[in-house]
Formats: structure tokens, sequence, C-alpha cells
């Protein structure tokens, strides 16, 4: 996968890492495991993710750091931060167009630590 990624730095080094697919808005897509799902999105050339409730403006990356919520997409049927969530193989990525349903109460995924490698 080359699409839009640095393959070479001349200082870093660039980690190989596992190819996984996952599909956006239902077309199948590949990314690498663990990187965040805005990383696996702008790699495959999408930077919209979503229109905002209020005037349709588009919505994607804006802080990278999880605070402004810009990013959000519904990831395996909950809304996340993709730039705070991992991407996972097989893992089903839709955009958000206005305000998303929340999942029932019972439903939520249970919070995680994100390892730093």
């Amino acid at each position: 996968m080359t699409l839009k990624r640095i393959t070479e730095h001349p200082i870093l080094a660039i980690p190989e890492k596992k190819e996984v697919t996952f599909t956006w808005n239902g077309r199948t897509l590949t990314g690498y495991d663990g990187e965040m799902i805005s990383s696996a999105l702008i790699a495959n050339g999408i930077n919209v993710f979503g229109h905002h409730y209020k005037d349709g403006s588009p919505q994607g990356i804006f802080c990278a750091n999880g605070q402004c919520s810009q990013c959000l997409v519904i990831a395996d049927g909950h809304p996340v931060k993709s730039c705070m969530t991992p991407l996972q193989q097989g893992m089903a990525v839709t955009s958000v167009d206005g305000l998303p349903e929340l999942p029932a109460e019972d439903t939520t995924a249970p919070v995680a630590d994100i390892p730093v490698t």
C-alpha cells in the first residue's frame, strides 16, 4: 500500500506493519493494523469524513489529538473519534452526516488503552 503514505525518510525508519482491510461506506480499503482510522482514510485519499449537522459543511481531520470531534465516524456501530481509534481487520467505518444515532445504553464498548509503539 503506497497511496498517500511516507514510504521512506532520510533519518527515521518506517516500521513494517500488518496490512488489514476495512470498509468505508461499504467500499473495501486497506490500512495498517493499529494505525488510527483517520490515518488510513487519508492514506486512501479520503479527507472528508462527514458533514456538519447545522450547515452541511465538510468535516475531517482538524486537531488530530482527540479534542475537537471533527473527525467523528461510526466504527462497527459506535461513534468514535477517528484520530484516536485504532484500525482493526474487518472494521466497518461509515461517515457521519449530521448527528449520529447514539448506541443503546448497554452496547457501548469499554474504554481501552492504546499502546504506544
